[in-house]
């Protein structure tokens, strides 16, 4: 799942060995409140890692309180019923370990690293803050603030303002298209009623799992786990209807004017949900040929050896949903219909003849080797698991270098024409305004 849960193109990733061998299978146990507890012992390290993944993102969302899952993350590690704002990072510091968060279209993720003689401190925290929040009318007023000046950054980031607009299109009126940090609009509009109608629906156990991985007796763990999450209600978790995603029936061409200075363009596609393992991971490996790094074909014909293009990139992120394949490139007004033209060229390649053996092991030797390195930490390993819990099972997790490697060129054929289908493209092109430098 060519993706940014981890780093710029980067993969949300399990443990491989140098040779790609089977990693070991977690324990996955179901709760009696409905909580998920996904372990994985290891004792090469006095370190666990606590992931907690909630099934609540901006797919969740509607145009009324987009932003709202953002929200949360931002204010979870406030107050709660035994802390004062604070508390939190302080005790975790105390340990040597650090409070971290995000939010995607799927999920939101809070987690640590610690100490195993510590593990306990931090199940306290982290289910304290995700059963216990408060989300007090001054510290929603003073996180708004720190909201809309992320919203502010992300707006002078071209690259950025590319991937909203071209979610935008590509998902069209499904929560995927909104802004998972919400809009300017929407942040002020937010009310503290909101939160906490958003935070009690979707903050249940049925929608969460906790991951550990690390030096943990898996007994004890379960034993802790159950203790710190007693108060954890066992409300049903909303039966979700999936919304559809309506198809692109017709190529999509939109130019956008900017402040920035040179020219973007962005070709967006909807690719296949997170159910689908072998189409997943086809087009991880068709997305690492076309984009992983400096040697991949955007990098290398478009910028160096045509000479049209400063920056290129390919991206594709793993959703519960359909997700949205990407390829980018900086270039200039005076180059933009080059650029166009050999990625359309290329593509019309890959859905008639593929790619060569050398390309297909080199595609996937970059995709296993980053995806080990990923993956080195516990931290990396509970990352994966708790990222295919949220968008598709953790099994996917174990599975997934062997369906890396069982990719044929036949395959990158198959997914080629069946997501990356010229007459259904987005093309959106980020221009400075007339008169603007090149």
């Amino acid at each position: 799942m060519i993706g940014r849960p981890l780093a710029a193109a980067a993969l949300a990733l399990l443990w491989v060995s140098p040779c790609y061998s089977q990693p070991p299978s977690p324990t996955i146990t179901r709760m009696g409140n409905g909580l998920t507890v996904i372990l994985v012992e290891d004792h090469s390290a006095e370190l666990v890692a606590v992931d907690v993944w909630v099934k609540a993102g901006s797919g969740n969302e509607t145009a009324r309180n987009n932003g709202v899952s953002h929200f949360i993350e931002h204010m979870v590690f406030g107050a709660t019923l035994k802390r004062r704002p604070g508390d939190m990072d302080m005790e975790m510091e105390s340990v040597g370990a650090v409070l971290n968060a995000r939010t995607s279209r799927d999920w939101a993720h809070f987690n640590t690293t610690v100490s195993s003689r510590y593990l306990s401190k931090a199940l306290d925290v982290l289910a304290d803050a995700l059963t216990n929040a408060q989300f007090r009318e001054a510290d929603l007023n003073r996180e708004r603030l720190v909201l809309l000046e992320e919203v502010r950054k992300l707006e002078a980031d071209p690259i950025e303002v590319c991937k909203t607009a071209i979610a935008a299109e590509v998902f069209g009126p499904h929560p995927y298209g909104l802004p998972v940090q919400g809009t300017p609009d929407t942040i002020r509009a937010i009310t503290r009623q909101d939160v906490l109608d958003y935070y009690r629906k979707y903050y249940v156990p049925k929608n969460t799992a906790v991951v550990l991985v690390g030096d943990i007796d898996p007994q004890q763990a379960l034993a802790e786990i159950g203790r710190a999450f007693q108060g954890y209600s066992n409300v049903p978790a909303p039966e979700p209807v999936p919304p559809e995603i309506r198809p692109i029936s017709a190529q999509i061409n939109k130019r956008m004017e900017s402040q920035f200075r040179q020219t973007y363009l962005t070709i967006g596609f909807l690719g296949p949900p997170g159910s689908d393992y072998p189409d997943v991971c086809a087009t991880d490996v068709l997305l690492a040929h076309m984009g992983f790094g400096y040697r991949s074909w955007l990098d290398e014909e478009l910028a160096r050896k045509m000479g049209i293009a400063t920056a290129t990139s390919a991206d594709f992120l793993t959703q519960k949903h359909r997700g949205m394949i990407t390829l980018f490139a900086a270039t200039t007004d005076a180059n933009l219909d080059k650029v166009k033209g050999a990625i359309f060229a290329k593509i019309a390649t890959l859905r008639s003849e593929g790619i060569s053996e050398a390309q297909l092991a080199a595609a996937k030797r970059s995709l296993l080797g980053r995806y080990a390195f990923q993956n080195e930490t516990y931290s990396g390993m509970a990352n994966s698991l708790g990222f295919y819990f949220a968008v598709s099972e953790p099994e996917f997790a174990v599975n997934y270098a062997n369906y890396i490697q069982a990719v044929t060129n036949q395959d990158i054929i198959r997914v080629s024409q069946r997501y990356l289908d010229p007459a259904r493209a987005v093309v959106l092109v980020l221009a400075p305004k007339a008169g603007g430098a090149q």
